[in-house]
């Protein structure tokens, strides 16, 4: 069991030249962004551009965008009007102490000025974070996180000097237009992340002693009784279980890197990340793959399936209109269906005595003479005009009884037209 973070290699002198100068009154530190945060941010832009450009398209997206917006600045307000009238705000009189260490880290960071600085009761959480109100930059530290740091000055300076690292960085600038690429999941959680450890550089610079970072973090993972306790060695080695195709992407999505792979990076004097095994990363690449490819595929199927459905309605409707009953029958007036039965008894009559004419058989029924009428006439045969259907035959050796329903459709009644073509003499010339 250990009490305090070691490490293997001698870190007295660059840890008693570094509080040394943290402490005294040299100019201001210069402390590297890590190293993926602009390239990131420039990705975080194009995105945030992106959607605004959708979005400004059309009226009503700017007008819901402008909705939310509202509700969401209106919510800080609120934030800060908590924050400002039930937090405890440091200053020369109030926790003079503590006042003057947020100021001369805040001098050491090059900061313009100071944030107000709150401290505030969180019910037992074990946190600190910087926000922004306008042109007010704003510091707030639970108290029990500045309890549980101690008499520990190190681990406290790291905790304020992340938060400042935010404020020095930029961090919360122009956050409202950067908000579409800010939110959007591996891209704006991949930059966030990124920005952590840049402001985790910044509190092991200003608390000048990297064993104090290290506590600084252990104090957020145990506690300030139990963190003494913490085998930093064990702790980092938690970060393997990390490396599963899961935990990878679990990873990827969050905002905020695990401490204990805070912890690792810090040890290694930030200089990297912690290396991963590739094959978190390839199992997670799977999973993105299979995420997306699958609805992909399930997408293309639905439709060749719903397409193959259409075709088999498609035939099953016209089978079903094959079956259909014709439309009704509009019978003629009277007059005009008489003249239309006049005119096609003279075509039968002379559809005969074209096939009399021509030699071979006659036809020996209705059926026949119907099949007969495409050698001797275009298109089809005429239907009776008062029922839509076929005219009424009788054969008798070589003669033809051609007879229509007459007006009232009624086969057999005596308003029934008809016509007799004789052919068992000679042919016409």
């Amino acid at each position: 069991m250990t009490t305090t973070p070691t490490t293997d290699e001698p870190i007295l002198p660059r840890q008693a030249a570094e509080a040394s100068s943290s402490r005294g009154h040299a100019g201001p530190l210069h402390v590297p962004r890590w190293p993926t945060e602009l390239p990131l941010l420039c990705l975080v832009v194009l995105v945030a551009l992106g959607v605004w450009a959708l979005l400004a398209v059309t009226v009503f997206g700017l007008l819901y965008v402008g909705l939310i917006g509202v509700f969401v600045f209106l919510s800080h307000v609120v934030f800060i009007a908590h924050i400002r009238g039930s937090a405890v705000r440091l200053g020369p009189s109030q926790l003079p102490d503590l006042h003057a260490r947020v100021v001369e880290l805040s001098h050491r960071a090059g900061l313009d000025a100071p944030p107000e600085t709150y401290v505030q009761s969180a019910g037992g959480s074990l946190n600190a974070f910087a926000t922004k109100f306008f042109r007010s930059h704003i510091v707030v530290l639970y108290s029990d996180l500045l309890e549980a740091c101690g008499d520990d000055e190190a681990a406290r300076d790291m905790v304020i000097g992340h938060e400042l690292g935010h404020h020095r960085s930029g961090h919360l600038r122009f956050n409202w237009l950067l908000l579409p690429g800010l939110v959007m999941p591996f891209i704006g959680s991949a930059y966030s992340r990124a920005r952590e450890y840049t402001c985790d550089r910044y509190g092991k610079a200003l608390c000048g002693d990297r064993d104090g970072a290290l506590r600084g973090l252990i104090v957020l993972a145990a506690g300030g009784r139990l963190g003494r306790r913490v085998d930093v060695g064990q702790f980092i080695e938690q970060s393997r279980s990390l490396e599963s195709s899961w935990m990878t992407l679990g990873r990827w999505l969050s905002f905020y890197p695990q401490l204990c792979e805070r912890v690792d990076a810090l040890q290694r004097d930030l200089d990297r990340a912690p290396v991963r095994s590739a094959r978190g990363t390839v199992g997670a690449l799977a999973i993105l793959a299979a995420m997306v490819g699958t609805p992909i595929v399930l997408g293309v199927v639905a439709f060749a399936l719903l397409a193959a459905l259409g075709k088999s309605l498609e035939g099953i409707a016209a089978a079903a209109a094959d079956l259909d009953p014709p439309a009704e029958h509009q019978a003629p007036s009277t007059a005009d269906g008489l003249a239309k039965v006049q005119e096609d008894f003279a075509t039968f009559e002379a559809h005969l005595r074209e096939l009399q004419r021509r030699g071979g058989s006659l036809p020996a029924d209705a059926e026949e003479l119907y099949q007969s009428w495409s050698t001797t006439r275009p298109g089809e045969a005429p239907l009776d005009p008062f029922d839509g259907l076929e005219y009424g035959v009788v054969v008798d050796g070589r003669s033809y009884r051609i007879w229509s329903s007459g007006p009232d459709t009624e086969p057999g009644t005596a308003d029934d037209p008809s016509i007799d073509v004789d052919l068992s003499s000679a042919p016409r010339p």
